[in-house]
């Protein structure tokens, strides 16, 4: 009976393997050439404008596509009081007394392999930024991908930006701000 059992166990683990393997939702699947991208491949395209040139011109608005940026949400920021992040979520800007400031053009499948792994408040492992490859961006996309944190004992603060190397465009980016002991009660 037992043997029985385990043989039937046995095939019930294959069946729903070979299920779960055969499933697009659960299989390892490489983008396709000829996939139509928002943004599309442009490895071999030169660029002449270095990552720090383009920081530079990202914070003095060179760009029409960022002095429109930042008109759009300066008077949110204002009104809000910064509540919601700031002009340098939108804008990417160097964290103050930042640990890494990193600038670098690359392309866009890349930037995951650009992490840095810290230890948050709950005791996990994590990585940061954790940018998730986006659809409209081929991963053959150049692209600036500029990162700036600043870890010490007690906090994590962390700003990333990825800008499109042709269009000058936010492609991903965030903030986060981790507390490594959010349960540490002060003594007053």
């Amino acid at each position: 009976m037992k043997k029985l059992f385990f043989i039937s166990l046995y095939k019930l683990f294959f069946c729903s393997l070979f299920v779960l393997s055969g499933n697009p939702v659960y299989s390892q699947t490489t983008p396709l050439d000829n996939a139509e991208y928002l943004y599309p491949a442009n490895k071999d395209k030169v660029f002449d404008e270095t990552e720090d040139e383009f920081y530079q011109a990202l914070r003095n608005l060179n760009y029409p596509v960022h002095q429109e940026s930042y008109r759009k949400h300066y008077e949110f920021f204002k009104k809000h009081k910064n509540k919601y992040g700031s002009m340098d979520d939108i804008l990417f800007k160097d964290i103050p007394d930042a640990s890494v400031n990193f600038r670098k053009k690359v392309q866009f499948h890349e930037v995951k392999k650009l992490n840095y792994l810290i230890w948050d408040g709950d005791g996990l492992l994590t990585a940061f930024p954790d940018i998730e490859m986006n659809q409209a961006v081929s991963p053959d996309r150049q692209v600036y991908f500029f990162y700036s944190f600043k870890d010490t004992e007690k906090e994590f603060r962390g700003r990333c930006a990825v800008y499109d190397v042709e269009t000058k465009q936010l492609v991903a980016g965030g903030a986060v701000f981790m507390n490594k002991y959010p349960n540490e009660v002060k003594n007053e």
